[in-house]
């Protein structure tokens, strides 16, 4: 049985095109003609990019200036720099509702030398009513290193978008343009969970027990299936490779990826001690009848997180730094 392979070809001159399932668009290597595999391109938002060449040019200027970066600059090597389309919509959801639950009090009480902690219960009831921004998605799955700061460095400065098919000077942009995966319908369920989602952890951190959550989403405003430009770096010092991730747009960055030095190692391995210091002092100072038992408990907890954070970080071999 034989299997017949379609064959893409430029609709200009003809030539052939390297077409992938994923592909929306695609520009003749031999006339530079953009070829669209979309129904309509006025149904897709894209935000313009910058070139290759100012990412690579923001991030040797931040080799240059980072206080560890440049150190080593003279040892890093850049491995790769690819630039991507991502797909998503975004939602506004008007979130309201209502929640019942107990916090838990302590209050400390002093008689003489003598110190009792009470415990209380509160009950606490309130109404919630808010509009919260949802990013979703157009993809069953993607590279999310950064994508979370990508959506957000998007709301917070709103750079423009324009119809997909009025996008200029194609040939020289060398970037993927992803595909979506999901429709909007699809996405709009998403994004009234995920508002839901959001609301319960919010008004759980504010009790001790929820007893109850009442919440309605209602979408209020829904984007075009919008295309945002996404860069990013693979770099090498030694044997290792480091990723550094920005957004196309206006070369923000959003994430890196950087090497742990020695002298990183030597700050942790001091923290942790400090931290078991807090709790060695605290436990004396208590034995000695210096310091109220309450206090003791504090300083030996406070140890103990400071020793944890330190020590977790003396094992990692990298940093991630945002931008």
């Amino acid at each position: 049985m034989s299997t017949v392979v379609q064959e893409f070809k430029c609709r200009n001159c003809g030539g052939k095109l390297d077409v992938t399932p994923e592909t929306i668009m695609v520009v003749c290597s031999y006339c530079g003609t953009p070829n669209w595999f979309v129904d309509s391109t006025e149904d897709i938002l894209v935000v313009p990019s910058v070139g290759r060449d100012d990412v690579v040019k923001s991030f040797l200027t931040r080799v240059s200036e980072d206080f560890d970066l440049k150190r080593i600059a003279d040892k890093i090597r850049i491995v790769e720099v690819k630039g991507v389309y991502i797909p998503f919509y975004f939602f506004s959801i008007k979130v309201e509702g209502f929640y019942e639950g107990w916090k838990i009090e302590r209050v400390v009480e002093t008689t003489g030398r003598r110190t009792q902690v009470k415990t209380r219960r509160r009950r606490i009831s309130e109404s919630f009513s808010t509009i919260l921004k949802i990013p979703v998605l157009a993809r069953r799955s993607a590279e999310d290193f950064s994508l979370k700061e990508l959506t957000s460095h998007y709301n917070y400065s709103n750079p423009q978008s324009i119809p997909i098919g009025n996008l200029k000077d194609l040939k020289n942009l060398k970037m993927t343009f992803l595909r979506s995966e999901i429709g909007v319908e699809e996405a709009s369920v998403i994004a009234r969970d995920d508002a839901g989602d959001i609301m319960l952890r919010r008004v759980s951190s504010k009790v001790d027990e929820l007893t109850k959550f009442v919440c309605n989403t209602k979408i209020v405003e829904k984007s075009k299936l919008t295309l945002l430009p996404y860069w990013y770096i693979i770099y090498s010092y030694g044997e290792a490779q480091y990723r550094v991730a920005y957004a196309g747009w206006d070369c923000h960055l959003l994430l890196a990826q950087e090497p742990v030095m020695v002298y990183h190692r030597v700050s942790y391995m001091l923290g942790a001690v400090s931290g078991c210091l807090i709790s060695a002092l605290g436990l004396a100072f208590t034995f000695a009848g210096g310091l109220n038992p309450i206090y003791s408990l504090f300083s030996l907890a406070a140890g103990c997180a400071v020793s944890w954070f330190f020590g977790g970080k003396i094992v990692e071999d990298v940093r991630v730094e945002g931008g």
